[in-house]
C-alpha cells in the first residue's frame, strides 16, 4: 500500500514538473517569494521586440537589424526583468499604503487620462503585437501604479529613485534566468 501511494505521489510530482516546463509556467525569478513566470516574461519580451522593431521602422531607421544582435537582446531582457521586478515591488508597496478599492479607483483614473476617449486598440495591436487587454494588464496598469507611487513619494518630500533603491535593497530577489543575476544595482548580465 505504501509503495502505491509513493508511486502515485512521484507520478503526480513528475506530471506537475512537466506541466510547468512545457507550459513555460516555471518561475524565472522570485521577488519576495512572488514568481515571475517564463510565460509572462516571454510575452513581454516578444512585445518589446515588436515595439522596438516597429519604432525603428517607423522612423526609417536602418538599424532595425541591430535588434538581432545578442548584446541588444540581452540588454532588452535585462531591462525587462528589472522592470518586472520593480512593478512587483511597487505593487506591494502601494498595497501596504492604500486600500485596494482606493488604489483601483486611482488606477482607473490614470488609465482614463492616458486613453482620453481615444480608440487606441488597433494602434496597440500593431505597435506591441498583443490585444488591448494584454496591453492594459502588462503596460498601462503597472505604469499607472508607478506614477501613483511616484507622486506619493514626491508629495512626501522624498526622492523616488532613492526610495525605489531602498525598497530594492530590502527585497529578497532570486533570478533563475540563465545569464542574469541580482546585484546591488539591480539586474545585471553575467559575463
Amino acid at each position: 500500500m505504501k509503495n502505491k501511494i509513493l508511486i502515485a505521489i512521484l507520478i503526480l510530482f513528475v506530471a506537475v514538473v512537466l506541466w510547468f516546463i512545457f507550459t513555460t509556467n516555471y518561475p524565472i525569478a522570485l521577488v519576495n517569494l512572488q514568481p515571475i513566470s517564463a510565460i509572462d516574461f516571454n510575452k513581454n519580451y516578444a512585445s518589446s521586440l515588436v515595439y522596438y522593431k516597429n519604432a525603428l521602422e517607423t522612423y526609417n531607421n536602418k538599424d532595425a537589424k541591430a535588434l538581432e544582435a545578442d548584446e541588444i537582446k540581452k540588454e532588452i531582457k535585462r531591462a525587462l526583468l528589472e522592470n518586472m521586478i520593480e512593478n512587483i515591488l511597487i505593487d506591494r508597496q502601494l498595497k501596504k499604503e492604500i486600500k485596494s478599492s482606493d488604489l483601483e479607483k486611482l488606477i482607473i483614473k490614470k488609465i482614463e487620462e492616458v486613453i482620453n476617449g481615444q480608440n487606441i486598440q488597433e494602434a496597440v495591436e500593431k505597435l506591441y503585437g498583443f490585444s488591448f487587454n494584454d496591453f492594459k494588464k502588462r503596460i498601462l496598469i503597472p505604469q499607472a501604479k508607478k506614477e501613483i507611487f511616484e507622486s506619493r513619494i514626491f508629495l512626501s518630500g522624498e526622492n523616488f529613485e532613492e526610495k525605489l533603491k531602498d525598497i530594492k535593497s530590502k527585497a529578497q530577489i532570486m533570478i533563475f534566468l540563465p545569464g542574469f543575476e541580482w546585484g546591488e544595482k539591480g539586474v545585471i548580465i553575467k559575463e
